[in-house]
């Protein structure tokens, strides 16, 4: 269920699709956004994970300890999207990590063809920041970030 055009990349060791999604929500995005206008809503980033397999084991079931949810999260086959939202709305996936069922060492970006709402990001931050790379927009953006801070892209 792709959602944009997919990129390949490997996926380095100690680093899962959970905490690649939290860290781009985290670390990476914040320096991007835009400036608020005054009396509107708050965009809001958020790291979020999507069930794939409907026939796996619970995540959390009573009685599991925390340190096992925390290994199931990370090992379980779960995409995971970074999603914006302002208000109550439902919001918009901005991309998706998937790990490659061939390959659990890869894993799949797509980001949403669709351009984010224009208060979400500063465009010429993001223009700034690309001004050198061979990518544009949020696809661009995401890419980018990511080879920046060591994932090599499968070709």
């Amino acid at each position: 269920m792709s959602i944009g055009t997919t990129l390949t990349y490997h996926l380095p060791e100690g680093w899962t699709l959970r905490k690649v999604a939290s860290t781009m929500v985290r670390d990476w995005l914040p320096p991007f956004r835009a400036e608020p206008p005054a009396k509107a809503a708050r965009w809001v980033i958020q790291s979020v994970m999507e069930e794939v397999d409907k026939d796996q084991q619970p995540l959390w079931e009573p009685g599991i300890s925390t340190e096992e949810y925390e290994e199931r999260l990370d090992n379980a086959d779960l995409r995971w999207v970074v999603r914006a939202s302002a208000g109550r709305g439902k919001g918009q996936i901005l991309a998706r990590f998937a790990l490659c069922g061939d390959n659990p060492k890869t894993f799949e970006l797509s980001c949403s063809p669709t351009p984010p709402p224009d208060t979400l990001f500063d465009q010429e931050k993001i223009e700034e920041y690309l001004r050198d790379q061979e990518g544009e927009g949020l696809q661009g953006l995401m890419a980018t970030l990511l080879t920046s801070n060591g994932f090599d892209m499968v070709h």
